[in-house]
């Protein structure tokens, strides 16, 4: 489970990455028509990585008031976003769709970081008994 977290899922969102942004440079470098949806998700994820960011600074008594709160505030900015640059409709079918995508995204991201951070804590913990064990050995 450690390197599916660890290794994994970061090398596949790093690969798709740099698969889709060399794709764009060759489409652009020759000239064909590039559509500027991948260019409005780059800079809508990086908005969503300074929202994440000044959330940070807020002390949230719990993880599930934190993700609530951000979940909140990135679904409210995310669908008036998409509907801004048309990403979709503002019908009830789409909206109810989109609704369920973001839940469904949202909600694996918050597992990914809340799963690898008390995995990161587990063996921080293991590594400290381990310590304290030892210097009660050399007491």
């Amino acid at each position: 489970m450690k390197q599916f977290l660890f290794v994994r899922i970061p090398s596949i969102c790093i690969c798709f990455t740099g698969i889709m942004i060399s794709s764009l440079v060759i489409t652009l470098l020759s000239g064909w028509p590039v559509s500027p949806f991948p260019f409005q998700v780059l800079g809508w994820i990086v908005v969503c990585q300074v929202i994440d960011w000044l959330l940070c600074h807020f002390d949230f008594k719990s993880w599930l008031q934190y993700y609530l709160v951000e979940s909140s505030i990135l679904y409210v900015a995310t669908l008036a976003v998409a509907l801004v640059f048309h990403w979709t409709a503002a019908t009830v079918p789409s909206i109810v769709l989109f609704s369920i995508l973001f839940l469904a995204v949202d909600s694996f991201v918050f597992w990914y970081f809340y799963r690898r951070q008390r995995l990161l804590a587990q063996e921080l913990n293991q590594l400290l008994q381990a310590q304290q064990k030892d210097s009660e050995m050399d007491s």
